[in-house]
Order: structure tokens, then C-alpha cells, then sequence
């Protein structure tokens, strides 16, 4: 469940539409608290009311409230559906201002499942289940300003919420260190 996942501090940044750095700078400055712990991989990871406090201070914008009583008020209400209260005095419209989140984290649920790694399909690089269609072409596409309906017309098999699904899973799951070496075609001329 959604309540229960950690995310990658890429994955957080993407998902709350905040910056990285940002992030980084707060688990640099240990501002994270309990939300932020090391994952089964040794990899930094944040749980859900540390990506809800990021997006609620972002969309607050100039309103600030202080990111510890957002991630406690958070901590209770996992992703709100009602107006959520964080002190005496502050209510928030959670669903309406957390709306972004909460569709890119179904989105990006959405990924998960749509979206396959397996060494003998396309070098491992990530496909849409079932196909060759490799995740970063719908990518480059959609961010190289194609719309998402001259996608589908090439690809009829993929839906909508595939192909934004696919955007978002490259989006936070950039790729690490190297490109794999590619077997000679033949002479280089």
C-alpha cells in the first residue's frame, strides 16, 4: 500500500514536486526525523508523511507552517481525506492541496506494476510490461513536446495513464553510473 512505502529521495523530490536539493539538504541537516530511514537496499529512503510534508510546504508556498507539526498531523492521517488539523489555529485543505500528490503517487503505483526490468527483454532497460516499448522513448517523446494522443496513436495498445505513468517511473528512477557497454557491430570505420 501506498501508506506503508518508503521512496528514494528522487522519488520523494519527483513525486512532491520539490527539488532534490531540497531534500538533500534536509536529510543533510537532519531535518527528517523519523521520516527518513535506510531501505532493505542501504539506500536512503523517506516514508509517505515525509513526501506529504514536502508537497504541503511547496503548494503552501508563502505560508509557512513548521515541516514538524505537517509530518506528525501527517503521521496520523496518512494521505488525508478531509481537512486535516495541524494546530490550534491551522486547518489545511488537505485533499485540494495535496490533489497533484496524490495523482502522481497513483501514477506512479501505476508504474509499478506497469513497468518491467528483465535482462533478456531489451538489456533490462525498463519496457511496458508485455511489450518492447522501452519507458524512456515514451519519455523523450512526451518531454521532447509530442502529446500523449500522437504516443497513443503509434502505440494503440498503450493507454493514457500508461504512457504518464511511464514519463513519471523515468522521472524519478534516472539512470545510474554508466551506459552498458554495446557489443561491436562490426569495424568502426
Amino acid at each position: 500500500t501506498a501508506a506503508a512505502r518508503t521512496y528514494t529521495p528522487q522519488e520523494a523530490a519527483i513525486l512532491a514536486g520539490v527539488r532534490l536539493q531540497r531534500i538533500q539538504n534536509a536529510i543533510t541537516e537532519r531535518q527528517l526525523g523519523p521520516g527518513l530511514r535506510k531501505g532493505r537496499d542501504g539506500r536512503r529512503r523517506l516514508d509517505l508523511p515525509a513526501v506529504l510534508t514536502f508537497a504541503a510546504t511547496q503548494r503552501l508556498g508563502k505560508v509557512r507552517v513548521k515541516p514538524e507539526l505537517l509530518y506528525a498531523a501527517f503521521k496520523k492521517a496518512g494521505i488525508p481525506d478531509a481537512p486535516i488539523t495541524v494546530t490550534d489555529m491551522v486547518t489545511i485543505d488537505a485533499p485540494r492541496l495535496l490533489a497533484p500528490l496524490v495523482r502522481r503517487m497513483a501514477l506512479y503505483d501505476r508504474a509499478q506494476e506497469a513497468i518491467e526490468r528483465d535482462p533478456a527483454v531489451m538489456r533490462g532497460e525498463p519496457v511496458i510490461r508485455g511489450t518492447r516499448v522501452l519507458a524512456r522513448t515514451l519519455h523523450a517523446r512526451i518531454k521532447g513536446g509530442e502529446a500523449i494522443d500522437e504516443v497513443l496513436a503509434d502505440y494503440a495498445y498503450l493507454d493514457r495513464e500508461t504512457v504518464e505513468a511511464a514519463v513519471l517511473y523515468i522521472e524519478a528512477n534516472p539512470p545510474r553510473g554508466r551506459p552498458p557497454e554495446r557489443e561491436a557491430d562490426g569495424p568502426t570505420p
